[in-house]
């Protein structure tokens, strides 16, 4: 990955774990993953209970994020591809562990304190 992919994946991820601070953005965007489908302002603020001026203001910001993209079959129509969201996560879990491993140099586990290294019991299950 270039520089510049890097920098626009960390602004996306940036903008992903801030959308909790707009409750009509963190919600329009839920529901869109929720649902897989493509919709429109119409649709989702009737599915959600929101205006739909404050619909529109959500989508418009999301789109301005890239949380969201347009649908260029369906007339103004949204989607939420999962697949960037699941990598937006990715890439800010990587980070988490990175910050980890600096601030904790000796730590026993240098993978992070939710992983363990011990072995699994096996399953009595299995031949």
């Amino acid at each position: 990955m270039s520089n510049k992919q890097i920098i626009s994946l960390k602004d996306k991820t940036d903008n992903l774990f801030k959308i909790k601070r707009a409750p009509s953005q963190f919600q329009v965007l839920f529901h869109l993953i929720n649902t897989g489908k493509t919709m429109s302002v119409k649709e989702l603020s009737t599915e959600i209970n929101l205006t739909p001026k404050a619909t529109e203001r959500a989508l418009s910001k999301l789109f301005e994020k890239e949380l969201v993209q347009r649908n260029p079959f369906k007339d103004g129509g949204y989607y939420c591809d999962v697949k960037d969201v699941v990598l937006y996560i990715l890439f800010k879990m990587i980070e988490l562990n990175d910050d980890f491993e600096k601030r904790n140099p000796n730590s026993k586990n240098s993978v992070s304190p939710l992983i363990s290294e011990e072995p699994r019991p096996q399953s009595t299950l299995l031949p």
